[in-house]
């Protein structure tokens, strides 16, 4: 049943603070990154077409934006060039999200995605609208879905919750090799255009704080570079941490009757539910030194929500291993196993092959033209050591309908994939996996990413096509039961 208030509205009108917002940032980073004045003019005269232009389409964009929202549907009209209607119906809807970035908290909007179970991004959304209005689009979507009886309501207190310390005890375990190779890049970057001079800051760091006056030919390049690592990783572990407390701030989680509902973020809060239904795996994360204290991180693998967050959402981000078997299996039932069998021991010999090529062939190229390069020789005892290490950490058990697979050595990860939710098996075999009678066994759920699934590599190839039976047939099992 409609609302008698179903008419069509446009976006909140301070959209186009946004925007400026949006435009302004660009012009100064185009004008800051380019020292040359030919260039500097160029950015200038870019920025004057690009506002002559997208300024009357932004606006148009606005004008021609209109929605409404019932209880059973959203309706959005758009589109300047081409005109665009769009119908959600409310019973297809899968998750409202609001979220909210710094901005948007000081002007009052919010941006609204409403997404389907049907695409990898959202279906519909909002951007911008105020935050009562928000409010009021999420609440009218979720009266159809509302189907269970009132004292089953979500709790008033959430099941989980990131508070203060544990948030900031959290943020000292992150450290991310990706963001120390982006703060290089970044680095580079900004001595190429003549921002900062690496070389001369170094050796003003030396001169101020541990050697005093000197001249400058008494660092050598190799104090210098050692140094710019080491500040660099330092830099990286800082901006790791700021990361995780930005992202993850005042986080909680609550389980409903058929919904799960979270909010986090400081800078952008995001806010949003999501059905038990479309909750295909878990994910839990670890390193050494978190799992040295019982730390862990719990993601679980959707389907259908947006490409950005490559289909892996944070469930319990910073929690003991006993939090973990206590909410997870609310949101889909697991139970841990005992024990758990690893692969064959001929992986060691595979990978210890594998990485010596991966050392011999440089040194080999190297040596030609510097013969101090055969000293890489010396790193081929480090190969045998981490195929041997990779070896212990990867391991699998298929325990109480689900599939457990453990892997890594550093950032590892343990898979937890209910057979229900299976949508292929795969066995392959490299070639050396063939001479040494090894193979891999894959799964695949739905909605998962081309590079990350479950797979248990360097099996015995008669051990995987037994688990590979036994697999297919408790997933026809459970297949015909759901059909009957």
């Amino acid at each position: 049943m409609q609302e008698a208030s179903a008419e069509f509205r446009r976006l909140h009108p301070l959209t186009f603070v946004h925007y400026v917002f949006l435009a302004i940032i660009g012009f100064v980073i185009a004008w800051t990154t380019s020292p040359e004045s030919g260039i500097q003019r160029g950015s200038l005269i870019f920025s004057v077409i690009y506002v002559v232009i997208m300024g009357p389409i932004s606006i148009a964009k606005y004008l021609r934006f209109r929605y409404y929202v019932t209880s059973e549907e959203l309706v959005m009209h758009y589109g300047v060039f081409k005109r665009i209607r769009r119908n959600i119906p409310s019973d297809r809807v899968q998750n409202v999200a609001i979220e909210r970035n710094f901005l948007s908290r000081i002007l009052g909007t919010a941006v609204v995605k409403i997404e389907t179970a049907g695409t990898a991004q959202a279906e519909g959304v909002l951007s911008y609208v105020g935050v009562h209005e928000a409010n009021r689009i999420r609440d009218l979507l979720r009266t159809a879905e509302i189907t269970y009886a009132p004292d089953e309501s979500i709790p008033a207190s959430p099941d989980f919750r990131m508070r203060l310390p544990r948030l900031l005890l959290s943020s000292v375990y992150q450290f991310s090799f990706g963001l120390f190779a982006i703060l290089v890049g970044v680095l580079q970057q900004l001595e190429a255009i003549g921002l900062i001079n690496i070389e001369a800051t170094l050796r003003d760091i030396f001169e101020r704080n541990f050697f005093g006056p000197a001249n400058s030919e008494q660092y050598s390049l190799v104090m210098l570079t050692i140094a710019f690592i080491l500040i660099t990783l330092i830099l990286s572990w800082i901006l790791g941490f700021a990361q995780n407390f930005i992202r993850y701030y005042n986080f909680y989680i609550e389980l409903g009757p058929e919904k799960i509902h979270r909010k986090f973020g400081l800078i952008t809060v995001r806010e949003g539910t999501l059905p038990y239904k479309r909750v295909q795996s878990f994910l839990i994360r670890s390193n050494p030194l978190m799992r040295l204290h019982d730390w862990y991180r719990m993601e679980m693998q959707t389907l259908g929500l947006e490409s950005g967050e490559r289909g892996f959402q944070p469930a319990m981000p910073f929690a003991k291993w006993a939090e973990i078997l206590a909410l997870g299996p609310k949101i889909r039932h697991f139970t841990a196993p005992e024990a758990y069998t690893r692969v064959s021991r001929r992986t060691i010999r595979r990978r210890c092959l594998r990485y010596a090529l991966l050392i011999l062939a440089p040194v080999a190229a190297l040596y030609l033209w510097w013969p101090y390069a055969v000293w890489g020789l010396t790193l081929l005892p480090i190969s045998w050591g981490i195929a041997w290490l990779q070896y212990l950490c990867h391991s699998w058990s298929f325990h109480d309908g689900n599939l457990f697979i453990r892997r890594r050595i550093f950032s590892q990860q343990l898979w937890v994939v209910p057979i229900e939710r299976l949508q292929a098996f795969e066995i392959n075999a490299t070639f050396f996996q063939r001479r040494l009678d090894l193979c891999t066994l894959r799964v695949d759920t739905a909605g998962a990413g081309v590079l990350r699934h479950p797979k248990i590599v360097d099996m015995r190839r008669d051990d995987a096509e037994k688990l590979f039976a036994e697999l297919y047939d408790v997933f026809q099992g459970t297949a015909s039961k759901s059909n009957k």
